[in-house]
C-alpha cells in the first residue's frame, strides 16, 4: 500500500494518457507546430478585432454604434524556460513553480498579477477515498492504535469520475501534505461543470475514465474558466479493512483564465502546454531508480503535446450554447446581471436585481431602453461588459 500522496508522477503504470502509441512525432513537426502557434499569438497581439479594438458588439443596420472602449485582453508572448530536467515555453513574466522529482515532478505556471491565469500539471494525485465507509474504517484503525495513515485527511471522491474529482480537488489542495508539497497548489473553489467530454484512456488500469472538462471556479471573489484533462481509476480495492477502497487521478492538466478572457488566452495557454519537453537523460535516470515500481515510461517531449491536442480540439469543437451557460453561471456566482442597449449593442453589468427597479421608471435614466440579454444570443453573452453604474446616468 502506498502511504503517501504522490502529486505529479511523470513515470506511471501502463500506457500513457497522452497517446504516444499513435506514433512518434519528429522534432521538426513540433517546431512547425510551435511556430504556427507563435504566428497565431502574434496575430492576436497585433491585429485588432472589433472586440479587441473597443468597437461595439455588431448591431442592426442603421442603428447607432457605441464609441465607448471595451476592455482589452493582452496576450503575452511565450519565452523559453529551461529547468534542467525539462524545458517549456512559458508566458513572458509569469512565474513558474516546480516541485518533486521523477515520479513527484510537478509544475505550475501563473501570472502573479492575475493568478486566475495559469497552466498546471500533476501527473498523479492520490490515493484518496472512494467511500465514507472506508474512511471511517481507517479512522477506527488509527484510533485503536494502528499505524498512521498518511492520506487520512484526503476527501471522498464519489462517484469516482473525472467530474467529481475536479469538483473536490480544492479539498485535496487544502490537505497538509499537498500544502507541503506545493504551497501554491491551485485551489479550484466552487467548481461549476459546464461540459464534459469522454476521451480515450491510454492507461492500462481497469476502470480508468478520462474526460476533458470545461468548468468555472472561483478565487478571491473572482470567477475563472478552465479546461481540465484528467483520468481517474480505482487504486486499492475495498477489503473491509484499513488501507483499501482508494482511487487515484492521473495526468491532471489544466489551463485557466478569468471567465471573460479565456477564449482569447486559450491558444497561448495550449501552446505553452504543447511545448513541454522532458530531458531524455532525466527520464532514463528516473526509470533506473524506479523501474521496479513503474512499468511504463513517458516519452520525452511527447508528454503534454498530445494532452494539448485534446484540449485545443475540445475547445474548438465546443458547443456554442455552453458559452452562454458559462456566462450565466458566472453571473450567478458573482450575483450580477447583464443588460444591453438594443440601439448600440453595448452590454452593461449590474448587481442582480437592478433591472427590477430600473424597469419601474426607466425614464429616470439617460438610457431608458436597456433590456435583459436574449437567452440564445451568443454574440451578446460573449461581448465585453461595461460597468453599468459608471455609464448609466440618472436625471
Amino acid at each position: 500500500m502506498r502511504c503517501m500522496l504522490i502529486l505529479a508522477g511523470l513515470i506511471i503504470t501502463g500506457s500513457m494518457l497522452t497517446g504516444c502509441s499513435g506514433g512518434d512525432r519528429s522534432t521538426t513537426e513540433l517546431e512547425e507546430r510551435l511556430a504556427r502557434a507563435e504566428r497565431e499569438l502574434a496575430a492576436l497581439r497585433t491585429q485588432e478585432s472589433p472586440r479587441a479594438s473597443g468597437a461595439a458588439t455588431p448591431v442592426a443596420p442603421g442603428a447607432a454604434r457605441s464609441t465607448a472602449p471595451a476592455p482589452r485582453v493582452s496576450v503575452p508572448a511565450l519565452e523559453p524556460y529551461d529547468a534542467g530536467v525539462f524545458s517549456i515555453r512559458k508566458p513572458r513574466n509569469w512565474e513558474i513553480i516546480t516541485a518533486g522529482q521523477c515520479s513527484t515532478l510537478a509544475f505550475l505556471i501563473r501570472d502573479q498579477s492575475r493568478p486566475l491565469r495559469q497552466v498546471f500539471y500533476f501527473g498523479e494525485v492520490g490515493p484518496f477515498y472512494m467511500s465514507e465507509q472506508q474512511k471511517q474504517i481507517d479512522y477506527n484503525y488509527m484510533n485503536m492504535g494502528g499505524y498512521p495513515i498518511q492520506y487520512i485527511e484526503m476527501p471522498v471522491i464519489s462517484p469516482l469520475t473525472p467530474e467529481a474529482f475536479i469538483q473536490q480537488f480544492h479539498l485535496i489542495a487544502n490537505t497538509s501534505i499537498a500544502r507541503q508539497f506545493m504551497p501554491q497548489c491551485p485551489r479550484l473553489e466552487q467548481i461549476q461543470v459546464i461540459s464534459s467530454t469522454p476521451q480515450s484512456s491510454g492507461f492500462a488500469i481497469q476502470g480508468a475514465q478520462t474526460s476533458l472538462v470545461r468548468a468555472l471556479f472561483t478565487r478571491d471573489g473572482q470567477v475563472g474558466e478552465g479546461l481540465f484533462l484528467v483520468a481517474v481509476a480505482p487504486f486499492m480495492a475495498f477489503m473491509n479493512g484499513p488501507g483499501g477502497g482508494t482511487g487515484v487521478a492521473m495526468s491532471f492538466t489544466g489551463i485557466t483564465a478569468p471567465q471573460g478572457e479565456f477564449s482569447t488566452l486559450e491558444p497561448m495557454l495550449s501552446a505553452c502546454v504543447a511545448s513541454f519537453n522532458l530531458s531524455q537523460a532525466y527520464v532514463q535516470n528516473c526509470l533506473q531508480m524506479q523501474q521496479q515500481q513503474y512499468a511504463g515510461i513517458m516519452k520525452a517531449g511527447e508528454t503534454l503535446r498530445e494532452t494539448s491536442d485534446m484540449i485545443m480540439s475540445g475547445w474548438q469543437q465546443r458547443n456554442k450554447p455552453d458559452d452562454i451557460i458559462a456566462a450565466k453561471r458566472s453571473d450567478a456566482i458573482l450575483d450580477k446581471e447583464r443588460l444591453y442597449n438594443p440601439d448600440t449593442g453595448e452590454v452593461y453589468e449590474f448587481k442582480n436585481g437592478f433591472y427590477d427597479d430600473y424597469r419601474l421608471n426607466p425614464q429616470r435614466y439617460e438610457q431608458s431602453n436597456l433590456q435583459p440579454l436574449p437567452d440564445n444570443n451568443h454574440e451578446l453573452w460573449n461581448a465585453p461588459t461595461l460597468d453599468g453604474y459608471q455609464h448609466l446616468r440618472a436625471f
